[in-house]
């Protein structure tokens, strides 16, 4: 496997990834015009959760492309490391819910800084 047809499926990955993240806001069905201004406030921590994720993604995405900027050739090991960082991004979306849903719960933290730490394992593998 070439370091580009790598690249260009990680790549996609990250787009889908980020893609997916806003898919967690969407306003109450049960929302109207005289309680927008409340729900919109209530959606925050959601918001916030997407925010914070996109930034984070974002900077693994930065940070892929420029570790792949100085490699040449791929081997198994690497693929296989990559895949990881993979799983741990594309599983990204599902801490960020629950973030944005239970902001001050431990476990949600929790969850959210296990996949961000294991993502940073596998990224720091990798170079």
């Amino acid at each position: 496997m070439t370091k580009y047809r790598l690249e260009m499926f990680s790549d996609g990955i990250f787009a889908i990834v980020i893609t997916i993240l806003v898919l967690n806001i969407h306003l109450p069905d049960n929302s109207t015009a005289q309680t927008l201004g409340q729900d919109l406030r209530a959606m925050l921590p959601n918001i916030l959760a997407y925010v914070t994720s996109f930034v984070l993604i974002g900077l693994y995405w930065i940070g892929h492309h420029t570790s792949f900027h100085h490699i040449h050739k791929v081997n198994g090991v690497f693929i296989w490391l990559n895949m990881l960082l993979l799983l741990f991004i594309s599983f990204m979306p599902f801490p960020a819910s629950l973030l944005g849903k239970y902001p001050l719960e431990p476990l949600s933290l929790i969850i959210y800084g296990i996949n961000l730490i294991l993502a940073n394992t596998m990224a720091f593998c990798m170079t």
